[in-house]
């Protein structure tokens, strides 16, 4: 593969799709660039940092795919087969598949001819990894173009050969025939098996790449709205795949963390003696208050980290209140930012005058990602390079972040990307390939970092707690005739991805950025017409920003699930004040509006609405239901929302048990509007993923802390859903209530994170059906549970 370093034989297999190896492919064809742009990107330090640290020298030996050539995109080799190359990273939902279903069907070549390599820097274009559900909806464009561009290039090379013009030529599962003439054939492999395209494309950034070639109308997709089987499935179940947790190196050492005690401790000193005669024992790095032991066996190296002595100085004054004092904090904390609400109409003269007022407030506690197996990552800095093994998401923004904190010049830096747990927003992935990449230079030798589970739970970044304040009118026949929502979050200081200046090593370390980020609360993602609304949204900030457990970044759909529970919750409590049925009170409100996005956003909204009741067999009543006998009680909720242009509504069906206070989610059932369908059975199993996440956020997770620590350490302290849980029937229905269903131009949008959204907010209002009790706090556990009922 290369002399830089010493790759596992499992993915030197994996990239070496092609001969000569994938980057000589590419560096003898001319299609690698060296570019600094991604460190201008990051700041004006960072862009001297490079500058410094070697522009002017000699290319170093991973640089960029250039996104302008083909080549970078598509291989196809001799035995007919081809290999496409994206940058994007696959979490388990399918879509290296999906991304193998658009380029096949673009390309007209079988779609178990093709392969798909994702992620790994050096050998796939940047479209950034994962993140914002936006892998089909945004990347899957280019995708398509470019193999439609391939197609295009192999009809002019059939058209060159046989001396036919292209229009006299059909093109099938990669062989390309004379129309009439059975006996002039010619396969792809023929043609350009092997060899390069020399092609370039256009477009001013990697979403806009194109080539002269349109993409084929919907109607002529074969593979797209099939469900073929899923590569990574096999290798999964019968243990053959190879994760990140896996690498292992020559001369590679293991590493583990010793975090401070309690937030805002400050490092007085280390006492090495404490476990130098330890067997294995390598080394133990400090700077800061960042703090490693590294030996040559895992288990070396996590008995000198529960060993070694360390001297701390806890801080002056209270990092942050404890978890029973925190919503009482957020409301009286003087907010760090307050943008300017949002208004139409007049809402105070709409309140004064409505026949009935309506006010709750609703409190939404600090979630973590918590993954199932604690974030890691392996380092290896032979011959001036570095090269990363994660299953970070984002592996370019990876790439790029540890070239600047490392002050490498970006071209020595790569990121090998391979499957693993951590997903779904920012992950401590970031933070363990950081300190992997750190620890590495500073040795000299591969370093393996992997957090422990008390480390993972407790130190993970967070999806930010809120507060929220809401007051509705209604006028004499019911209608909703005002709305006021205010959304208090404790996000400032919120941690972005991979940002050299902000992941944990940089704060422990000291080198942090001057100034927090801002953080953001949100709205409510609604096509409901209201009059009169107004939207206030405050930021507020704990006392210890930096070096915290309880630092904020984004956790799956940022926002989406804290503000759609307050949102629908209330619009549930409007409903029940109004004594109208929960979906023909949504519906009034979306069908009051008369105006559309050119999404079709609230025609949409209805079709999504109507598919998820008639599935359900919704029938037409108002909530809480007439009370029943017994210990156990159902209920029947619903709520709906939207994520771009993907429009979810759900239905809960719950048991909740008056005696134990236990809520189980018996059915569930999602309407589901994300536009074009690539694989859907796929589709239905990320949607069916979402939801049962959303389950355990709704009735189990819940940060614990006091002043000092996070206490939520393991799974006993931070409960999530278990097989226990699990509802008897989940169906989802996917919808397409575009106006035009048959349109040639259908997009697909983003489906990886809508789900998530309204259904926390769906078992609350099944809940308060069931019994009459309105939960407004998350998560609902038994305990609470039980006291709202005694209440």
């Amino acid at each position: 593969m290369t002399s830089f370093t010493a790759i596992p034989g499992h993915i030197t297999d994996r990239l070496n799709t092609c001969s000569p190896s994938r980057r000589e492919f590419l560096k003898t064809s001319g299609l690698l660039v060296v570019s600094f742009s991604a460190a201008a990107a990051a700041g004006p330090i960072a862009a001297a940092r490079f500058e410094q640290a070697g522009a002017s020298a000699a290319p170093g030996p991973y640089p960029d795919p250039d996104y302008r050539q083909l080549d970078s995109w598509i291989v196809v080799h001799q035995d007919e087969t081809a290999t496409f190359y994206v940058g994007k990273t696959d979490l388990g939902q399918g879509t290296g598949t999906a991304f193998r279903q658009m380029m096949s069907d673009e390309l007209d070549i079988p779609f178990e001819r093709t392969g798909v390599v994702m992620g790994s820097t050096d050998l796939t274009v940047d479209q950034g990894g994962s993140g914002a559900s936006d892998a089909i909806q945004v990347d899957g464009w280019p995708m398509r173009r470019v193999a439609a561009e391939a197609r295009r290039v192999l009809l002019e090379m059939a058209s060159a050969r046989f001396g036919v013009p292209v229009d006299q030529l059909s093109v099938r599962d990669g062989v390309i025939a004379v129309n009439g003439d059975t006996g002039k054939r010619v396969s792809y492999g023929e043609l350009v098996g092997g060899r390069r395209f020399n092609v370039t494309l256009t477009g001013d950034n990697i979403d806009a790449t194109t080539g002269r070639a349109k993409v084929k109308p919907v109607q002529q997709l074969r593979m797209v709205g099939q469900s073929p089987q899923r590569y990574d499935i096999p290798p999964k179940v019968d243990g053959s795949a190879k994760w990140a947790v896996d690498v292992k190196l020559p001369g590679m050492v293991h590493a583990r963390n010793v975090k401070p005690p309690v937030a805002g401790a400050r490092l007085v000193s280390v006492d090495e003696s404490s476990v130098r005669t330890m067997p294995g024992f390598v080394r133990v790095v400090s700077k800061g208050n960042y703090v490693a032991v590294l030996c040559e066996r895992e288990e070396q190296a996590i008995a000198a980290a529960r060993q070694i002595k360390i001297n701390w100085e806890k801080p002056a004054g209270t990092p942050f209140p404890a978890a029973d004092d925190l919503f009482d904090f957020i409301r009286q904390a003087a907010p760090a930012s307050s943008p300017r609400p949002a208004v139409s109409g007049d809402p105070a003269d709409a309140l004064a005058s409505a026949a009935k007022t309506v006010a709750a407030d609703y409190e939404f506690p600090f979630q973590g990602h918590t993954a199932i197996g604690p974030a890691h990552a392996v380092a290896d800095p032979s011959n001036g390079q570095m090269t990363i093994y994660s299953n970070d998401m984002k592996s370019y923004g990876l790439r790029n972040g540890v070239a600047t904190f490392l002050q490498m010049p970006r071209d020595q830096v790569r990121v090998v990307w391979m499957d693993g747990p951590q997903a779904f927003g920012r992950t401590a992935a970031d933070d363990a390939g950081f300190e992997a990449a750190f620890l590495a230079r500073e040795l000299g030798r591969p370093v393996r970092v992997q957090w422990m589970r008390e480390e993972e739970t407790a130190w993970d970044t967070k999806g930010p707690a809120f507060t929220f304040k809401l007051r509705g009118g209604l006028d004499g026949r019911g209608n909703l005739v005002a709305l006021e929502y205010e959304a208090r979050a404790a996000d400032y200081g919120h941690v972005g991805y991979n940002e050299p200046d902000t992941v944990l090593i940089a704060q422990l370390t000291g080198n942090h950025r001057a100034t927090p980020a801002n953080g953001s609360a949100a709205a409510p993602s609604d096509m409901y017409d209201i009059p009169n609304r107004r939207t206030t949204l405050h930021v507020v900030g704990l006392p210890l920003i930096w070096t915290s457990p309880l630092r904020t970044g984004n956790l799956r759909d940022p926002n989406g699930p804290q503000v759609t529970f307050a949102s629908e919750s209330f619009i549930d409590e409007l409903a029940a004040a109004a004594a109208a049925d929960p979906l023909e009170f949504r519906l009034q409100l979306l069908a009051a509006g008369r105006d559309d996005d050119n999404g079709f956003r609230r025609a949409r909204s209805i079709a999504v609405l109507k598919a998820a009741a008639r599935t359900y067999g919704w029938d037409t009543r108002p909530s809480p239901k007439p009370r029943a006998g017994g210990d156990v009680v159902t209920g029947r909720g619903m709520a709906y929302a939207f994520r771009n242009q993907t429009i979810v509504a759900e239905i809960a069906e719950v048991e909740v048990n008056r005696r134990t206070g236990r809520v189980w989610v018996k059915r569930l059932v999602c309407g589901h509007d994300s536009g074009l369908v690539i694989n859907p059975e796929a589709l239905r199993h990320t949607v069916e993923c979402a939801m049962l996440h959303s389950v355990s956020r709704a009735l189990y997770e819940d940060v614990k802390f006091d002043t000092e620590r996070v206490t939520s350490a393991n799974w006993n302290s931070y409960p999530i859903l278990t097989h226990a849980d699990t509802p008897a029937n989940i169906e989802v229905v996917l919808v397409n209530g575009d106006p035009h269903p048959d349109r040639p131009d259908l997009p697909p949008y983003g489906a990886g994170e809508a789900a998530c959204k309204p259904l926390i907010a769906a078992i609350a209002n099944a809940i308060f059906d069931a019994t009459g009790v309105r939960l407004r706090r998350v998560p609902f556990r038994p305990e609470r549970v039980l006291a709202a009922l005694r209440a």
